[in-house]
C-alpha cells in the first residue's frame, strides 16, 4: 500500500526548491518509483517527488507516514544522497539534499584551488 504525497508536503518541498533557485523557477513533479525494500522479494511502487537542474534530477521518495528518503543524480549516471538512509523530517530531508547537491558542485568547480566554507557556530 503507498501512500502518497499530501498537498502539504508537495508546498514544503516546492517551497525549499524555490528558495534554492529563486530566479529560475524549478517545478516539482510526482512520480511513482519502483523500489525493491531489503527483505522483500518484489518491488513496490512508492511516490516520489522530482526536479531538475541543467545538470542534476533530485529525487524524494515518501517511504511511509513521516518517512523519507532522497537523493540526486549528477549528469544522469552518478548517484549521490545526503548519508542518512530516511529522514521522519520532510523539510531537514529537501534540506539536506540541497545542501548536499550544492556542496558537491562547489568541491565540482573548485578543484585544485584552496576553498574554506565558514560555518557559524552557536556561541
Amino acid at each position: 500500500m503507498t501512500i502518497d504525497f499530501t498537498e502539504s508536503e508537495i508546498t514544503t518541498i516546492q517551497s525549499a526548491v524555490d528558495t534554492r533557485w529563486k530566479k529560475d523557477k524549478k517545478e516539482v513533479h510526482l512520480a511513482d518509483i519502483e523500489i525493491t525494500k531489503e527483505g522483500d522479494e518484489e518491488p513496490t511502487l512508492f511516490p516520489a517527488a522530482v526536479w531538475e537542474d541543467p545538470n542534476s534530477t533530485f529525487i524524494i521518495i515518501k517511504m511511509g507516514n513521516f518517512s523519507y528518503k532522497s537523493f540526486f543524480y549528477y549528469l544522469s549516471d552518478k548517484r549521490f544522497d545526503t548519508g542518512v538512509s530516511e529522514y521522519n523530517d520532510l523539510h531537514e530531508c529537501a534540506d539536506k539534499l540541497l545542501k548536499a547537491q550544492a556542496d558537491f558542485i562547489l568541491t565540482k568547480n573548485t578543484k585544485g584551488l584552496n576553498v574554506h566554507i565558514h560555518q557559524e557556530t552557536g556561541i
